[in-house]
């Protein structure tokens, strides 16, 4: 198989299509039992079928998500130039929920023009397995990308191909009494901050950081810390306000003023834990287009219930879906 149809059968693309939602209560409170916002499934595939993490495209404003539920699987993803876009891939099995130490890359895909290129930008067999990722330099090229077993952020310039370790916190580490080391997974930069959670410690986290080098410049800060027996915090999203929208399971959690405090709470405002129909929530995004923008839309990827891929017992695939936040109106 050609590296263009290797990689893009990992990859699958999705039109975001618009739909009316009604009025939604204004108040905030804990959703647990009864989330105040709907979900709107935009796309539905196969059972079986991980969709890990999504980028909303600056040009067009539809979503380029990534598969974990293949032999080689695909993880963290940006859009670091208009149409040009960074994955992470390596091997990680989800049935037995274990990664292949040292078998991750990055790379480049280009969709300027009709057909898609691809190209390896760097291969890191130091890693232990890499997820998300996020972009620090723009001009430069730099990105930072999320060790979650060996509590590391890794830096990569996506020019010369240069990898190194810029972050190494002991915030970033999983724990060892879980049924799978996830420690750091979530991360983003804001201002000269960057932001992350931990799934294993139930944490969001910051550190203030070099933007050109990703090196801290200052002590990592918990500011949020959860029980993990309640939740597993994924990917997350950080809007124009300052808040953190985080995903966990089959729920949606806030973290209001998440970058402007030292010590933040929690709201649950979507989902729900005994959900079967969307379950497995893996990541969230904002959408560009302006309809998006009015509804305050986030968009998730979901893996149709991480169990499921152990015992075989599928009750969803993996699905796009469409959160309105605005009528929390906290904007």
């Amino acid at each position: 198989m050609s590296t263009l149809a290797f990689l893009w059968h990992f990859l699958a693309i999705f039109i975001i299509a618009s739909c009316a939602l009604p009025s939604l209560p204004s108040r905030i409170h804990d959703h647990r039992s009864s989330p105040s916002l709907p979900s709107t499934i935009i796309h539905e595939l196969p059972k079986g079928t991980w969709l890990e993490n999504l980028v909303i495209r600056q040009t067009e404003g539809n979503a380029l998500v990534t598969l974990l539920s293949s032999p080689r699987s695909c993880l963290g993803i940006v859009e670091l130039y208009h149409d040009i876009f960074n994955i992470v891939a390596g091997n990680f099995s989800v049935k037995a929920g274990s990664s292949t130490p040292g078998s991750y890359s990055i790379w480049e895909i280009d969709m300027r023009n009709r057909d898609a290129v691809t190209t390896k930008i760097a291969d890191i067999p130091g890693s232990g397995f890499l997820n998300g990722m996020t972009v620090l330099d723009p001009v430069t090229g730099i990105l930072l990308v999320a060790d979650s077993l060996l509590s590391v952020v890794w830096s990569v310039n996506v020019r010369t191909g240069h990898v190194a370790v810029a972050l190494n916190d002991t915030t970033m580490a999983p724990t060892t009494d879980g049924t799978i080391s996830l420690g750091i997974n979530g991360l983003r930069v804001v201002d000269s901050n960057l932001y992350y959670d931990n799934s294993n410690k139930a944490t969001f986290n910051r550190i203030p950081v070099d933007l050109h080098t990703g090196q801290a410049t200052g002590p990592a800060v918990t500011l949020f810390q959860g029980s993990s027996a309640e939740i597993l915090p994924d990917d997350f999203a950080i809007d124009f306000e300052g808040n953190a929208w985080v995903v966990t399971g089959g729920q949606m959690f806030l973290l209001p003023g998440a970058t402007g405090s030292q010590s933040i709470g929690m709201e649950f405002v979507a989902g729900s834990v005994t959900e079967t129909r969307i379950t497995g929530w893996t990541s969230t995004k904002f959408g560009t287009r302006q309809a998006d923008v009015e509804r305050g839309s986030v968009y998730v990827t979901t893996d149709g219930g991480p169990l499921a891929y152990r015992d075989g017992n599928f009750t969803a695939g993996g699905m796009l879906v469409r959160i309105d936040t605005a009528d929390l109106k906290l904007y």
